[in-house]
């Protein structure tokens, strides 16, 4: 952050409002500052793979698909020590209809952000009963809070300018 954002918290304070000392606990009303994906030491942008992936030595495990769709995740028609387990994850690629699958044998990592993952799972029959078996998808493991409780983010974004010495940022 640049010098002169320090005054920013206690101003609104001084002003009546409230300051939120964690607003990505749940609780998002008043005064905050936000995590930012600009990167201050040279005003880039930041991404997930320039942060994550391009910061990995090569691995001959992972491997990167764009443009690619999970369809579902397969699991075992058997228990295994009394779990579902997941074997294969089934992706379209985006160049027409084509389905593929590809087998597992230790773990599925799901990271569809807020909206994809608990559709993914939903798809795959992860999630509550009533939900999946009205839209008629087989129940692989009754988890009640799929898909449930998301709630939109009310914010009030003000701008203004603001003068500074050049030697301040």
């Amino acid at each position: 952050m640049v010098p002169v954002t320090g005054s920013w918290l206690p101003s609104l304070e001084a002003a009546g409002v409230s300051i939120n000392g964690d607003a990505y606990s749940g609780d998002n009303v008043g005064g905050f500052f936000s995590q930012s994906a600009i990167n201050p030491a040279n005003w880039t942008r930041s991404y997930s793979k320039s942060g994550w992936i391009d910061t990995l030595p090569p691995r001959s495990n992972l491997h990167i698909l764009t443009n690619a769709t999970v369809e579902r995740i397969v699991f075992a028609d058997e228990l295994v020590n009394g779990a579902r387990k997941a074997t294969a994850v089934r992706f379209s690629s985006g160049r027409g209809s084509e389905v593929f699958e590809v087998k597992v044998d230790k773990e599925v990592l799901v990271a569809g952000g807020a909206m994809g993952t608990p559709h993914m799972l939903l798809v795959s029959g992860v999630g509550p009963k009533d939900v999946l078996d009205a839209a008629g998808v087989p129940v692989q493991v009754e988890l009640p809070g799929v898909g449930q409780h998301l709630m939109d983010h009310l914010v009030c974004f003000i701008s203004f300018p603001v003068l500074s010495t050049s030697d301040q940022l």
